[in-house]
């Protein structure tokens, strides 16, 4: 299952940036995750354009396709790939292709995958978790799961993902994580913007 996460580091610079999110991802290799690549699926998504991207490609999608629903071909995609590069491009001065287009296999992702925080505080707000409200409902299927009668007690995966969440753990849970200070609230990140960068990491396990 592929997973998107946003970590933030201090950092001088994008280099700086990828090579402290390497050393900490390792630390979590076979736990939290068993490959990544930057960017990945959710290549572009720190980027500002993004979001105006995205509802400008639906609007034109659902325009073009009158019929077809909550569901995306990738045929779709393709025959629209011109029109969908000039709204990036022309549009919005997109750089690059734009985040239909891309790779999601490269392990260096695109430019814009590794970006100061200053850049992309919008996004991150986007993307921030209230851990406690999620260890909550982790704990409501807990107990949910110990009390069914079905033969399948879930109740100890729900404990482990309650208490990882609890706890403010670097977990699959995790949206937004400052592997400075290791915890999922950016607030001290936010605070200090100028010294982060913001990487936009693709985990699969």
């Amino acid at each position: 299952m592929h997973k998107g996460v946003m970590l933030l580091t201090k950092a001088s610079d994008r280099d700086e940036a990828v090579s402290n999110v390497e050393s900490f991802l390792e630390n979590y290799k076979d736990n939290v995750w068993d490959w990544y690549v930057i960017g990945g699926r959710w290549s572009g998504t720190l980027n500002p354009k993004a979001g105006e991207f995205f509802k400008l490609a639906e609007a034109h999608f659902k325009k073009t396709y009158p019929d077809m629903g909550e569901f995306l071909s990738t045929k779709m995609v393709e025959e629209q790939s011109e029109v969908l590069q000039s709204i990036w491009s022309e549009e919005l001065g997109g750089d690059g292709f734009n985040p239909y287009k891309r790779d999601n296999y490269s392990s260096d992702g695109c430019d814009d995958d590794v970006l100061p925080l200053t850049e992309c505080i919008s996004a991150v707000n986007k993307w921030t978790k209230d851990m406690d409200a999620e260890a909550e409902i982790f704990w409501g299927k807990m107990i949910e799961s110990k009390s069914e009668k079905s033969g399948h007690d879930m109740s100890a995966y729900y404990a482990k993902r309650y208490a990882e969440s609890k706890y403010d753990e670097f977990c699959f849970e995790s949206n937004v994580y400052d592997i400075d200070e290791y915890t999922n609230d950016p607030k001290d990140a936010l605070e200090n913007a100028d010294q982060y960068f913001a990487v936009m990491v693709d985990m699969h396990n």
